[in-house]
């Protein structure tokens, strides 16, 4: 018979490892931080002292609780070898992140707001679309909550890095360097010894190396992504929180009620997903400890004393759950046109296959889903997991229920729900083997068989379904391989054409291909203003203006080119519209779609010309634009811009603004170059923005008056789809 093993062993559960826990607090103190200065519409610079704040009141309240329940994090603590294994794990995985290169889009989204914050500290958190010229709704309301980027942002400004590096890299290194800590410590938390949970967090590891089918499988995840916030709460997080349950139900301790409490404000405050994976979390571990208890002996008589226990975990998910009723109440205000965000269905296996893989692969895990929990934990702890396993199948993984759960966090997150599996966890308990197999010959055989079968049966799968390790390059010509430490997560071919474009580009209003030009470019110069950013229609359309979006996506579809001739031809119409109107100032097209594209700006302005070539993309600027900024990076004086500059772009725009209406028609030429020029001075004014505000003194009455000027010649362009208000940066 196999002997049953107890629910919790005190001897595991000291509460030494929760000093681990501590960077959790730190993350929902910030969180609420931000959501707080977000809600008053105070400056973005009083985030760190609403910190700061909100930290010492939580840690007076954290010592008293943890005080009275004797769960102090840390309390306890010796050093023990097997944490040297611990520290050597996370240190490859640190390192080895460092020299993958995988660039994910979805970047633009997320840090590009965090980026443009950090040039107006003394103004409220932006609430609409940075990477545009004109008002633009952001993502999504839920995205604004977040505050991880905000954090990366400001602690590599505050320390004099530079932000998008301390995001992509740094912030990349420091959560690759957590995994199989959080994976030790909650192996622990299911009563592994030290030496057992530290070759579990190695075993945990090996499987997130091997996991490379899916594109959003574990093992691509973790090692390609983890520097954004919904990668940690998928990885890092939700193993916690089942953990975290498990600990909870079978203690009742308040002080694990608080951090389940932490982990979900502090979940909200990385991503949105954390708003149903966290309460989805908690609530498949209750239902797996009410199933364990029932088939105890004792299950009913305990059942009172649980039932306590089930509602008191209502008190985590109130933050999340709050939320997402304030959302379905339209409370905070749901996005007018969510198209963007991809069809309302999709085929349910569509996103299972997204992270699991093919065939080998859903046949490695559902051997490991069985036989981890039944054949090698086993006694109560196994049957937790396997019940926790067909909660998540039966609640949120069923085909019946799909078109629930894609109705109401939209099909294309319905993915985000195979990470409740737990994988890496499962593969972590494969060590509690480890102990049971080291007890012969005092042990059972048949314990002894079933252990080795169980182990062999995993073996097996895991050599039928690898195929490569996640780490290895996936397009090497493209670049998604191997990296310098010192680069970012971007493509380098965008970093070669950003490093040879910049001294032209980084003030501009830019139209370039939408991939992946326009999602990584901004990053790189957060002031430059990119005509159709990724999902531009998606924005425009929640302001009520998807007209605007729809022209700007078609004239970048035009410099993408396509296969179609016809259907360039038509494009055409909107790209001379952008042109014309002034929206973009720089395009820079594919080398083998150049010519085309520079023959149309050419029939616009004859003066737009190629100026370089650089990472696959050719760069067209008009003549003016482009001795202008020539002019500005060669250190162009501010005197000489004022008294000068602005005056013969207001000389050029004058003409234009006399014509009669009825000659307009006949002169658009014309009037295109002179709003090019005049874009390019109101750039090159707001370039020089804080130095007017600095040094006042440096501007004569005579250059301040020019400023005036052309902002007000601005003023009169909105008649021909200028739009340049409040466009007087020098003055």
């Amino acid at each position: 018979m196999t002997r049953p093993t107890p629910v919790a062993d005190t001897s595991a559960e000291s509460r030494a490892g929760d000093i681990l826990l501590l960077p959790i607090a730190l993350a929902a103190f910030w969180t609420l931080a931000y959501q707080l200065v977000l809600v008053a519409r105070w400056p973005a610079q009083t985030i760190p002292w609403c910190f700061l704040a909100i930290a010492l009141a939580g840690s007076f309240l954290l010592a008293r609780i943890w005080k009275e329940t004797d769960a102090t994090p840390g309390r306890g603590y010796q050093f023990h070898p097997s944490q040297a294994l611990l520290f050597i794990l996370a240190a490859g995985c640190a390192i080895t992140v460092l020299f993958i290169r995988r660039p994910n889009q979805d970047d633009i989204v997320y840090f590009h707001r965090a980026l443009a914050q950090l040039s107006a500290l003394g103004r409220p958190i932006f609430l609409g679309q940075t990477s545009v010229d004109m008002k633009a709704a952001a993502f999504s309301p839920v995205h604004l909550a977040t505050s991880h980027e905000m954090l990366m942002a400001l602690l590599g400004h505050y320390l004099q890095l530079d932000p998008l590096y301390f995001y992509q890299v740094i912030g990349h290194v420091f959560t690759a360097f957590s995994i199989p800590f959080v994976l030790y410590w909650c192996a622990r938390r299911f009563c592994l010894n030290r030496w057992p949970a530290a070759f579990g967090a190695l075993l945990g590891v090996l499987f997130l190396l091997v996991d490379s089918a899916g594109p959003a499988g574990f093992g691509n995840t973790a090692f390609g992504r983890m520097w954004q916030g919904k990668a940690i709460v998928w990885i890092l997080f939700l193993p916690i929180g089942l953990s975290l349950s498990y600990r909870y139900l079978c203690r009742a301790n308040y002080s694990d009620l608080l951090w389940l409490t932490l982990l979900a404000i502090a979940g909200v405050g990385l991503s949105n997903t954390a708003l149903y994976l966290v309460p989805a979390v908690i609530g498949c571990s209750c239902l797996s400890f009410l199933g364990v208890q029932l088939l105890g002996r004792n299950g009913r008589e305990d059942f009172g004393k649980q039932f306590r226990r089930y509602l008191l975990l209502a008190t985590p998910l109130a933050y999340p759950v709050a939320i997402l009723a304030l959302l379905k109440l339209n409370v905070i205000p749901k996005p007018i046109d969510i198209r963007g965000f991809g069809p309302e269905f999709i085929p349910w296996q569509q996103p299972l296959d997204n992270v699991v893989g093919r065939s080998a692969e859903y046949t490695r895990d559902i051997v490991i889903m069985v036989t981890v929990p039944l054949l090698i934990v086993r006694g109560k702890r196994g049957l937790f997991l396997f019940f926790y396993i067909c909660a998540v199948w039966l609640l949120c993984l069923n085909p019946f229920l799909a078109h629930f759960w894609m109705k109401n966090i939209i099909a294309a997150s319905y993915f985000r729900l195979v990470y409740l599996l737990e994988l890496p966890l499962l593969c972590a308990m494969l060590a509690a083997a480890g102990p049971r197999l080291a007890e012969w010959p005092g042990g059972s055989l048949k314990d002894r068989m079933i252990t080795e079968i169980a182990l062999l049966a995993v073996i097996l799968s895991f050599f039928y379904s690898y195929r490569v390790l996640s780490i290895m390059p996936r397009n090497a010509k493209l670049g998604l391989g191997w990296k310098s430490p010192r680069e970012y997560q971007l493509l380098p071919a965008n970093t070669d054409f950003a490093q040879a474009a910049g001294k032209y580009i980084a003030h501009s209003k830019l139209l370039a291909p939408d991939w992946t030009a326009s999602c990584e470019l901004p990053l790189l110069f957060p002031e430059m203003k990119v005509v159709a950013p990724r999902l531009v229609g998606h924005y425009f359309a929640n302001v009520g203006n998807p007209r605007e979006g729809n022209l700007r996506a078609r004239a970048q579809l035009f410099v993408e080119g396509g296969k179609n001739p016809k259907e360039v031809q038509w494009l055409a119409t909107p790209f001379r519209r952008v042109i014309e109107s002034g929206r973009a100032n720089a395009v820079a097209a594919p080398e083998s779609e150049s010519a085309r594209v520079l023959a149309t700006l050419q029939s616009i302005n004859p003066s737009w010309h190629r100026v370089l070539e650089a990472g696959g993309l050719v760069l067209m600027l008009p003549s003016d634009a482009a001795s202008w900024v020539e002019k500005m990076k060669a250190g162009f004086p501010l005197r000489a811009f004022c008294n000068r500059a602005a005056p013969s772009a207001i000389t050029i725009a004058n003409p234009a603004l006399s014509e009669s209406s009825a000659s307009r028609s006949t002169t658009s030429r014309s009037s295109s170059t002179t709003g090019i020029v005049l874009s390019e001075a109101v750039s090159i004014c707001r370039f020089y923005r804080r130095n007017c505000l600095d040094s006042p003194a440096k501007l004569s009455s005579t250059g301040r008056s020019n400023c005036q000027q052309l902002a007000w010649t601005g003023e009169q362009y909105s008649m021909h789809d200028f739009r340049w208000r409040n466009v007087g940066g020098c003055a």
